[in-house]
């Protein structure tokens, strides 16, 4: 009876502590984007490219997670040119570039964007969102957008 009334305790104690450790995942999205936008993330992202190319870095290559590319995994490092192109990262660290027009971006977890769009004819760059908060234009200057809870990655390199 008193080893079951320690296990309760024990757990008891635990289970907070473990959820109070892991960092709150938020969701980052991108509609109809043109320009480029870079993101050093943990987590899930999934994708489409309308035209353009995305070049997609495994930072966490040791764990069970590849990228995918049109529904086929690939390696570590995966980079392509092309029209309507999907892509998928089921988890992990990840480096994501993606540059062209009509692309949209579904991420949850933690990390950052640098986002910099490129105006159609019409001044349109797309718009993303973090969190629940009301879509906004992609800015048309780079600009580096945090979501989840702040990490200790690297600044990602922004190539124009």
């Amino acid at each position: 009876m008193r080893l079951a009334l320690v296990i309760v305790a024990v757990l008891a104690i635990a289970v907070p502590a473990t959820e109070a450790a892991a960092p709150p995942a938020e969701t980052f999205s991108v509609e109809d984007a043109r320009g480029v936008v870079t993101m050093r993330a943990s987590g899930i992202v999934i994708g489409r490219l309308e035209r353009g190319e995305i070049q997609v870095v495994d930072l966490s290559p040791n764990d069970q997670w590849s990228p995918r590319v049109n529904g086929v995994p690939r390696g570590k490092t995966v980079w392509t040119r092309g029209k309507d192109v999907n892509f998928y990262v089921p988890g992990g660290k990840y480096r994501l570039t993606v540059r062209g027009e009509g692309f949209s971006i579904s991420a949850r977890g933690q990390g950052f964007a640098v986002l910099d769009g490129n105006p159609d004819v019409n001044g349109a760059t797309g718009t993303y969102a973090v969190g629940d908060v009301d879509p906004v234009p992609v800015p048309q200057e780079a600009d580096r957008v945090v979501f989840g809870s702040p990490t200790t990655l690297k600044p990602a390199k922004v190539v124009p």
